[in-house]
């Protein structure tokens, strides 16, 4: 399916910028992306999608997660030059104070949509791209990746029952829930599904029900809460700045358009991989939060949003931005 529609996206692609007949490449490129061999998808489409809108004159080698470097290097590698793509998150590098808005606090956008008018009408992507800009580097852009659902094993209709239960999440989404009564456990990915197995814990906040498909956590945990807590988390193109300066104009074109498009070639694949994870596996098993406990959870998110605003004066500036959307959307 992901194929297929990267095949159309390509082609339309190439007809609107006029790309030449595939030649030998002009351009031989790497790019690391935070993601592992079998969730890399994004990435390759990327460079699939660079080297056919480029008539064949760039080619990318994409390397996955710790391949050439950390997952939090990337940025720094991708400013000396050691690397001259990078796909990651913006919280990953600790030099952004913006990173953590970046790749999206806990309900500070419900849906794609929601983040591309935040992103490309209400200011983050020039916020981002400046601060980026400032570090050494060319922001390509946002990629959607995919929504926090919640997997448990016994189902979560309310916030009541979540209090009642040992939750694994992590970063800004763990200080939220622990700040409405919540009991947080921190364990990285690899423990996850032992713990839901002995009880150690009782869910955990990890993706989309795709995802939950592909960890094989549902076999463990059968009930899936759909109100996410961010959806999509948000990743991050970047390509080294001298490079890109050295680049004609028709092939910076040829990656802004890629760029453009993967942004929501991912997420697309995934809605539609979960969707049907949903109906083969979560049928009757599916609830949501009601409306007054997603207000709570959207004040208590507030204060998060405050405490990332106090890291310097372009936090400050995103945190306005998402409290302003909020308050428009009747959240806050």
């Amino acid at each position: 399916m992901f194929k297929q529609f990267a095949t159309a996206a390509l082609i339309l692609a190439a007809c609107i910028l006029g790309a030449a007949p595939v030649s030998a490449a002009q351009y031989t490129l790497k790019m690391q992306t935070y993601y592992s061999p079998t969730t890399a998808m994004g990435a390759k489409y990327f460079a699939e999608q660079v080297n056919r809108l480029s008539g064949g004159r760039v080619e990318i080698q994409v390397f996955t997660g710790g391949e050439l470097v950390g997952s939090a290097n990337i940025l720094k590698s991708v400013r000396n030059g050691m690397i001259d793509i990078g796909h990651g998150m913006g919280h990953h590098f600790t030099e952004r104070k913006t990173g953590p808005l970046e790749s999206g606090l806990p309900m500070s956008w419900m849906s794609a949509v929601e983040a591309e008018v935040l992103y490309e009408r209400r200011g983050l992507k020039k916020l981002f791209g400046d601060d980026y800009a400032r570090l050494g580097v060319v922001y390509l852009g946002p990629t959607w990746a995919a929504p926090y659902h919640t997997l448990s094993k016994q189902p979560i209709r309310s916030l009541d029952d979540m209090r009642k239960m040992k939750i694994r999440a992590v970063g800004a989404a763990a200080k939220m829930l622990s700040s409405v009564g919540v009991n947080v456990v921190n364990l990285p990915p690899e423990d996850i599904y032992m713990a839901l197995t002995t009880g150690q814990i009782d869910g955990v906040v990890y993706g989309s029900a795709a995802e939950y498909k592909e960890t094989k956590f549902y076999e463990v945990a059968g009930w899936l809460n759909v109100t996410p807590l961010i959806d999509p988390i948000t990743d991050t193109l970047i390509i080294n700045k001298k490079l890109w300066e050295s680049f004609p104009e028709d092939i910076r074109a040829a990656f802004n358009a890629a760029a453009d498009q993967t942004r929501w070639a991912y997420y697309i694949w995934g809605e539609d991989e979960s969707l049907n994870v949903m109906k083969e596996i979560f049928k009757d098993k599916m609830t949501t939060f009601p409306e007054a406990d997603q207000k709570i959870l959207v004040k208590a998110a507030e204060q998060i949003w405050e405490e990332e605003a106090k890291k310097s004066p372009d936090a400050r500036q995103g945190v306005d931005i998402l409290k302003d959307f909020a308050a428009a959307k009747g959240r806050l």
